[in-house]
């Protein structure tokens, strides 16, 4: 099974906008190519691939057509690991016979098939070489659309198209300490249904095998909540309610005493970015005591400071070594 591996960030417009050159030039990238790509997604009227948690869609970059399936595979501290298969196509429309190659779901009827949402942004891409690590850099500026509905999309992700894994972290991190971002565990596939239909955001649902060693369970508790903070920031961003920073705080709260826990087991897992929660957390309470920030914004506000960013991705560095 062919497998996308990346990492994502979150990051606001107007930031973005103002520090991409420098953000370019601090990761030495002289050259980038910039597109228009234009994205359908397909599923049943009742939702059924998003069920499977498989997404569906076909791109139109420039004049060609490129339909894309994908699984929902797995995230671990800000890292997606999820099967991706590609075909190029004449037109926007589905291709059915393509998807008999792929891990199709059982019970799904192709001819149900209908448009449900729209991807439309622009890319700004390039490639990374990082000690003979090669990453592909792709920074997503546009929209959401469904129906009359519509939601910003500004991300960066960074895909690994050869070598180590933990390269991305070393990226993300320079791009964490020249503005503001967050590793985030939701794609754009997701982020798409949710606005379809308020229904499938769900809530968290994290699973972990408890068997093996002491290190592995405590590593495993380590990742969930860091999941469960990264799930709590995104649901901010969604519904822009300002009582979830509460559960924020007090996950941050578990998360930093699991995380500096490790250290009296094992000193060689010992954090070297702890004062960072504390500063979050401090950070947070602020906010939430402010009245003078309401519900509209309240994200823009969490997203306007490094702490967090480089916090969420220096443990998913940490993690990713443990």
């Amino acid at each position: 099974m062919p497998k996308e591996v990346e990492l994502k960030l979150v990051v606001l417009p107007e930031v973005l906008e103002s520090n991409l050159p420098s953000l370019l030039k601090a990761l030495n990238v002289d050259k980038v190519e910039e597109s228009w790509l234009a994205n359908t997604y397909f599923d049943t009227p009742g939702f059924s691939l998003n069920q499977h948690k498989v997404a569906l869609r076909i791109r139109k970059k420039g004049g060609r057509y490129i339909q894309t399936l994908k699984t929902k595979g797995e995230s671990v501290a800000g890292v997606h690991q999820r099967g991706e298969w590609e075909w190029e196509v004449e037109r926007n429309k589905l291709v059915p016979s393509l998807l008999e190659e792929c891990v199709w779901p059982n019970g799904v009827s192709v001819d149900a098939l209908t448009p449900v949402f729209e991807t439309n942004f622009k890319r700004i891409s390039s490639f990374i070489e990082r000690d003979g690590t090669k990453i592909e850099l792709a920074i997503d500026i546009g929209r959401i659309v469904s129906g009359g509905k519509k939601e910003r999309l500004c991300e960066i992700e960074l895909e690994i198209i050869e070598g180590d894994v933990g390269r991305l972290f070393d990226v993300a991190s320079v791009i964490a300490r020249s503005f503001p971002v967050m590793l985030s565990d939701v794609s754009k596939a997701e982020r798409g249904y949710r606005l379809s239909n308020e229904g499938v955001a769900g809530c968290f649902s994290y699973q972990y095998d408890c068997a093996g060693s002491y290190e592995g369970y405590v590593k495993g508790l380590v990742v969930r909540n860091l999941s469960y903070w990264l799930f709590l920031f995104d649901r901010v961003a969604f519904s822009r309610d300002k009582a979830l920073l509460s559960e924020m705080r007090d996950a941050l709260v578990v998360l930093q005493e699991l995380v500096v826990s490790c250290k009296f087991v094992d000193a060689s897992k010992e954090f070297s970015h702890e004062g960072l929660f504390a500063a979050e957390i401090a950070r947070i309470g602020e906010v939430l005591g402010d009245a003078g920030v309401g519900n509209d914004e309240i994200f823009d506000t969490l997203l306007s400071s490094r702490d967090g960013g480089v916090l969420a991705i220096e443990l998913g560095r940490w993690l990713h070594a443990f």
